[in-house]
């Protein structure tokens, strides 16, 4: 049975005109052409956090919304689990062979060489990756999605790993909301990260034996962070620090004159009274 899309879930968010306006923008913004091929890394600081159905969901919202050749490569070996599958989509799924896996970067470079012409987004599930790693992983893709729970210690470990690696590589933060308890002020934290960030929630509405989905017009906002971002169009990703400026040195004051006094003039001498008829003339 296939799994509904995220454009699909997402529909009942247009019933209000901001939410149509805001679907509209999303959508746009997904489908933005790309001059180049793109390698959008997807990877975890903790397993569990849900790296696989974000990268999976990922893939499948990509091909829906955009024309491009959108390959899925998993770094972690094979799986029996029901989200791991791209059925009724145009994605195609690769995945390293068990004796690569877990994959480094080298074995991944190898199968992504062989038919990398082939294909315009290359996304990878890297899943759980040990800090050490982040980095080479980050060199290798153009934009790398880093997940994370969304609880407060969590998003702090990844805000710190992305201000390590965001200086050379585009890094989108991905906050899951595994346990389904976020609230109002871990949507406001991860809404004012100083990174492209989205809170991901399970959506309820999936009838059951349909599958576990991601919520979908978070997808969406997910799915334009990453094209953004990958387009150069988002805003830069680490903010660069200001150097406190040497203060500039005053040219000296110039003496201020007093201001001119009006002269002052001796009283007049007092003179005596004269005295005279009502003709005005002296006696």
């Amino acid at each position: 049975m296939n799994r509904p899309s995220a454009l699909h879930l997402a529909w009942p968010h247009a019933f209000t005109a901001r939410g149509a306006a805001e679907l509209r923008d999303l959508r746009e913004r997904a489908a933005v052409p790309l001059a180049l091929r793109r390698r959008v890394g997807v990877a975890s600081l903790a397993v569990g956090a849900g790296c696989t159905t974000v990268a999976v969901e990922l893939a499948r919202f990509l091909s829906s919304v955009r024309r491009d050749r959108v390959r899925f490569v998993s770094a972690q070996g094979g799986s029996a689990r029901p989200e791991r599958g791209l059925d009724g989509t145009a994605v195609e799924a690769l995945e390293l062979s068990p004796a690569e896996w877990p994959a480094d970067v080298d074995a991944w470079w190898r199968l992504h060489r062989a038919s990398s012409d082939a294909y315009d987004l290359t996304v990878t599930d890297w899943g759980a990756t040990p800090l050490e790693r982040i980095r080479d992983l980050a060199e290798h893709s153009h934009v790398l999605c880093l997940v994370t729970p969304a609880d407060r210690s969590s998003v702090q470990q990844a805000l710190d790993v992305a201000a390590a690696i965001g200086a050379h590589t585009r890094v989108v933060l991905v906050a899951v909301d595994v346990q389904r308890v976020a609230g109002l002020a871990t949507e406001m934290l991860v809404d004012n990260l100083p990174f492209p960030s989205v809170l991901l929630r399970h959506d309820r509405k999936l009838r059951d034996g349909a599958g576990r989905g991601l919520d979908g017009v978070r997808m969406l906002r997910l799915g334009a962070r990453v094209i953004d971002a990958a387009a150069g169009v988002a805003a830069p990703p680490v903010p660069t620090p200001v150097a406190p400026s040497a203060p500039v040195p005053h040219a000296p004051r110039a003496p201020v004159a007093p201001p001119a006094q009006a002269p002052v003039f001796p009283p007049a001498p007092n003179r005596p009274a004269s005295t005279s008829d009502r003709s005005g003339r002296r006696p």
